[in-house]
């Protein structure tokens, strides 16, 4: 079994203890330590977070496991079973990100965050509308994790729109997966995750924010909300679950269940219930 990343400005060290049971390859450094070894990033893609994304998005083998760098220091001879598993059972594994965003609320994180501005959505918007994308059937993957077998045309298709729509590549996953009609097995992030880590709320899963990076201003996304629902006929009432945190400001997005309770004192409810 193949395990790969791709790491790009250095931005976190390989771990050298890893499991057994699969070989490691690296996109994007030279002479890493055992047991990685390096395989050359394309030399035409300058933005390092693209570059990051090429070969994550373009898989370059018939059957393998792709895992965000930053994460790799959680893997275990559990995840490892648990690959082995998946691979046996299907041909291509996602996870549902543990927020269940619409696709109002995925673009909303992507411009408050600073990650994407607020033409390229809205032109993006546009596109995949022109293509007849369902913006309903909006799947909310988490593409820390890939397990994949011969998926080429999913990735072809994966990676056009991914150049469309700014760097994050989620939107563009969620594309794909209605253009090909490809066949996937999911899972609930976090009941995943527990398997081999901890994915709760506090758990140190989600502990790790290295490579974090702003492409514009960003700020307040209600008013680009507004124009995506309508463009897309989404009810923003339905389809836009935002709550802020009185004591920091920090803006919650789409399903917030497992942080807090129905109508909980610590939020300030902006949209949605």
């Amino acid at each position: 079994m193949i395990i790969y990343t791709c790491l790009t400005n250095n931005y976190v060290s390989l771990p050298t203890h890893m499991p057994n049971g699969a070989e490691y390859y690296v996109f994007g450094v030279d002479n890493p330590p055992a047991p990685w070894k390096s395989l050359p990033n394309p030399t035409n893609i300058k933005d390092p977070i693209r570059l990051s994304r090429y070969h994550k998005i373009n898989c370059p083998f018939e059957e393998s496991v792709y895992v965000d760098a930053s994460r790799l220091h959680l893997l275990n001879d559990s995840f490892v079973g648990l690959c082995e598993a998946s691979l046996n059972e299907t041909d291509f594994f996602v996870m549902q990100h543990p927020h269940k965003h619409t696709y109002l609320e995925e673009c909303a994180e992507y411009y408050s965050r600073g990650w994407v501005d607020e033409e390229t959505l809205i032109n993006f918007t546009n596109e995949i509308k022109e293509s007849g994308y369902k913006f309903n059937k909006f799947f909310s993957p988490m593409c820390t994790i890939l397990i994949r077998k011969n998926q080429l045309h999913f990735n072809n298709t994966w990676w056009k729109w991914y150049m469309k729509g700014g760097v994050r590549d989620q939107l563009a996953f969620s594309v794909a997966l209605q253009h090909t009609k490809v066949k996937y097995n999911t899972d609930d992030a976090r009941s995943f995750l527990n398997r081999f880590t901890d994915a709760e709320p506090d758990g140190v899963w989600w502990k790790n924010r290295t490579g974090d990076y702003k492409y514009c201003e960003g700020g307040d996304p209600s008013h680009l909300v507004d124009k995506l629902s309508r463009i897309t006929g989404l009810n923003k009432t339905m389809r836009y679950r935002a709550a802020r945190l009185k004591e920091t400001g920090q803006l919650i997005l789409g399903d917030r269940s497992k942080y807090f309770t129905k109508n909980d004192p610590v939020l300030e409810i902006i949209n949605g219930i």
